[in-house]
């Protein structure tokens, strides 16, 4: 079953891999607003552009579902229906306009559900994240400054008892 948790809720649902709540896209498809993506996560702050060039792996990621996509209608069309070769192509052409946009937002949301995990306690370590913070500003440090696992845009990678800073 596709529920919160799983990648597959998270991909096709186009929500934030880390919280499973956040949206992806700040408009919706119909716009025509191909990559008008939210840089961090709405609910949970998660960067969704995790480095310089991140999204190089969406885009093959978009080429392997167009392939397969394509193959299949040129298959279901060729043998099973045995349509000729102009309305086969006919019909790969009209697939291709019409999945292009969700093809090229899937990729993304794919590529990025690889990298980031579902993490039902984001609330509670974004909580603990801001404490740490707030003892670097305390002790005269600036944690902007010190390391960008510290940033308020942080991708959300530590792990329980992981220090940032010397600790």
């Amino acid at each position: 079953m596709i529920t919160k948790g799983n990648k597959l809720y998270s991909i096709v649902g186009m929500k934030c891999p880390r919280c499973h709540e956040g949206q992806l896209w700040k408009s919706p498809l119909y716009q025509m607003k191909l990559y008008d993506m939210h840089e961090n996560c709405p609910v949970c702050g998660l960067k969704y552009e995790q480095e310089p060039g991140f999204w190089y792996g969406a885009m093959y990621a978009a080429y392997t579902f167009s392939s397969g996509a394509l193959l299949i209608v040129m298959l279901v069309t060729l043998l099973a229906l045995k349509w000729e070769l102009q309305s086969v192509f006919i019909a790969i052409g009209v697939t291709a306009l019409i999945g292009f946009t969700y093809n090229a937002r899937l990729a993304r949301s794919f590529w990025l559900n690889l990298v980031v995990d579902y993490n039902p306690n984001w609330k509670q370590q974004n909580v603990e994240r801001e404490k740490r913070r707030e003892e670097l500003r305390k002790q005269g440090i600036n944690p902007d400054e010190v390391s960008s696992l510290t940033t308020p845009t942080h991708h959300g990678y530590e792990t329980p008892g992981t220090s940032f800073i010397g600790k």
